[in-house]
């Protein structure tokens, strides 16, 4: 999407910035839109994923068009040879932060009634297993109803948000999408063993593809034969992954949901500093709305804290008029926000219907017994197996 594409280089534009003192002092001027704290220094070194559109390119016919937006990695159209998707490549840059960018498309035709913004966001294993608990009958649904994640995705019509949740932790266990009652697998529909499909320390030893059998392990193709073993299951149990996607200051969803519930807080507050109510079309954006959550591959498998937005939908006139009207602005607020999720602020109190909280992620909580950061000890796969 060409829209985000453009917010995404302004806000490189700004972050880099940083980098030196002089530049520095320009990006305080836009801290000061938003705080009257005297900001200190500090050094955002960021990247982009893609620095071109899809339409940048002269496309053979033989060409591997979806190559520089695959996900997971994939064959090579000419070589055979595996190459690296956005996620292995986004963790073989150890980040402690990963901001993406999305517009979606929320199906309405009521242009001006729909849209908003939100976070996107996965659980963790112990929510996953709460549901696997639940589709075998050694759990009460209420459990998962009454809880913060029940409003989960809809990706099957007429089935449930639990349906669909216990469909998700099909996917999550095994790989597989399970039949409307939860209680066995799909073998029709496979989504992969997608902790595999990455370059990482967590992907399994070579030749993990001949242990998949319908028997007791990581690879069952039934919730009573799973078990949790390997390097990957051992990290989603891990407290770190706890941190990273349950509780938090946003009472569920970990530093993932408050990092991208805080941006867009910022976002919000930014939009309404910097509108001119007498010569914009629309001087209110449309409110943030509760988090899209699924087993989203992004905010699971990358070792940073994860804020996937969705800056609006592209079927709304007013979100798309504030996404192309208003980009500048929306890479300045979402500049000063990743400022502020390092360092941060304390923000002006207006009368603003979002204010963002303007408190720092406590990086130092992610790093490991061994002294390193969860986020650096993630490149190194090949473990011996003697260990």
């Amino acid at each position: 999407m060409e829209i985000v594409l453009e917010i995404a280089k302004e806000l490189k534009e700004l972050l880099d910035l940083t980098k030196t003192s002089k530049g520095f002092k320009k990006f305080q001027n836009y801290i000061k839109l938003f705080s009257n704290t005297n900001p200190i220094w500090i050094k955002i070194d960021s990247k982009l994923t893609r620095e071109d559109s899809y339409t940048d390119y002269n496309f053979r016919e033989k060409d591997d068009k979806n190559a520089k937006y695959r996900l997971y990695d994939y064959p090579d159209f000419t070589t055979g040879k595996m190459k690296p998707g956005r996620i292995s490549w986004i963790n073989s840059q150890t980040p402690h932060l990963v901001v993406s960018l999305h517009i979606n498309d929320m199906g309405s035709n009521k242009t001006q009634e729909r849209g908003g913004m939100g976070v996107v966001l996965s659980p963790s294993y112990q929510t996953f297993e709460l549901l696997k608990n639940i589709s075998q009958n050694k759990a009460d649904p209420k459990e998962f109803l009454n809880s913060a994640w029940s409003n989960w995705m809809i990706f099957q019509p007429k089935w449930s948000p639990l349906e669909n949740a216990i469909a998700d932790a099909w996917i999550y266990f095994h790989g597989y999408w399970t039949n409307k009652k939860g209680d066995k697998p799909d073998l029709k529909r496979f989504e992969g063993y997608r902790y595999n499909m990455v370059t990482w320390k967590y992907k399994d030893d070579e030749g993990w593809e001949n242990e998949v059998k319908d028997v007791e392990g990581p690879y069952a193709l039934r919730h009573e034969l799973f078990r949790p073993i390997g390097r990957f299951w051992d990290r989603e149990k891990s407290k770190l992954e706890i941190m990273r996607r349950e509780g938090g200051l946003e009472g569920f969803g970990g530093d993932n949901h408050y990092a991208g519930a805080e941006l867009l807080r910022f976002v919000q507050y930014g939009l309404r500093l910097q509108v001119n109510k007498d010569l914009d079309t629309y001087t209110e954006p449309n409110p943030i709305l509760k988090p899209f959550i699924s087993t989203y591959s992004l905010p699971m498998l990358i070792n940073a804290i994860s804020a996937y937005l969705e800056l609006g939908d592209i079927r709304s006139e007013k979100d798309i008029y504030f996404l192309t009207k208003k980009k500048k602005k929306i890479a300045v607020a979402l500049a000063v926000g990743i400022y502020s999720l390092f360092q941060g602020l304390e923000v002006k109190e207006l009368d603003f219907p979002y204010i963002p909280k303007g408190k720092r992620i406590i990086f130092e909580k992610y790093v490991t017994k061994t002294g390193e950061s969860y986020f650096q000890d993630v490149i190194n796969y090949e473990v011996s197996k003697n260990e």
